[in-house]
């Protein structure tokens, strides 16, 4: 009963049972799109950013899109020659104000043919006032964006709203390729193109964790001799998401 609880709540742990949405990408103006994925596993939300690389990009959140300057208070994510930065509306015609609490990771920042795009994750309810919280249900999205004329954040070149849909979606996880499965000596971990690294950790059926290390495509081997015959569960985890698989060991 003890090897059946625990493989059932670890699996629960790692899959959640929970729906993921994304908004799609979202186009807010030629050349200019966001797109929001929401994992209901890791209670994370994923922003892909893209614009022009030479200019500050701006979305607000879930704000009144007959209110250009939003009422104050909206949540902002804003990339400029700063960085990317968490920030908020001040309903008038001032640069939005930088958060205390910068919620947002960023993941990736890369350039193209003078196209920026900018991948970052956070936490679903950061537990901050001024941060719209997502969540894993079906909601409309109502958005304001800006960009500028340079990276200085300065008045907007051009401004506009944007209404989209967190709706239920899936949302395609790059899969990892552990063999070979059965094992005798080793298992190789085979890392997707998209991933750099990974967290992974192998329990037996009685929880106990055996194995774990943060690996990369460079290291990419585990050595299995050790382990006794049998069934275990290895976690494969990265910021965006949590893949578990079934090891058997002969």
């Amino acid at each position: 009963m003890k090897k059946i609880t625990f493989i059932l709540t670890f699996l629960m742990a790692s899959y959640g049972f929970a729906q993921n949405v994304s908004t799609g990408v979202v186009t807010l103006t030629p050349g200019f799109t966001v797109q929001f994925d929401v994992n209901g596993s890791t209670e994370k939300v994923t922003m892909t950013m893209v614009g022009p690389s030479d200019v500050w990009l701006g979305v607000a959140l879930n704000t009144n899109l007959g209110n250009s300057m939003g009422t104050g208070g909206e949540d902002v994510i804003l990339y400029d020659s700063t960085g990317l930065k968490d920030r908020n509306l001040t309903g008038a015609q001032n640069a939005p104000n930088i958060d205390d609490s910068q919620d947002w990771t960023q993941m990736s920042n890369t350039e193209s043919d003078n196209v920026r795009t900018i991948v970052a994750t956070r936490a679903l309810n950061t537990g901050d006032s001024k941060d719209y919280v997502f969540t894993t249900a079906t909601t409309s999205l109502p958005m304001l964006w800006a960009k500028g004329s340079s990276l200085v954040l300065n008045y907007h070149a051009s401004r506009g709203g944007a209404a989209a849909t967190l709706g239920t979606t899936t949302i395609a996880l790059p899969e990892f390729n552990v063999y070979p499965n059965p094992t005798a000596k080793e298992l190789n971990v085979q890392f997707p193109a998209s991933i750099k690294e990974a967290n992974i950790s192998v329990y037996s059926v009685l929880g106990t964790l055996i194995f774990q290390s943060n690996m990369g495509k460079l290291n990419t081997k585990i050595n299995t001799s050790e382990w006794n015959t049998g069934v275990y569960l290895m976690n494969i985890s990265t910021p965006q998401f949590s893949q578990t698989k079934r090891i058997i060991k002969r």
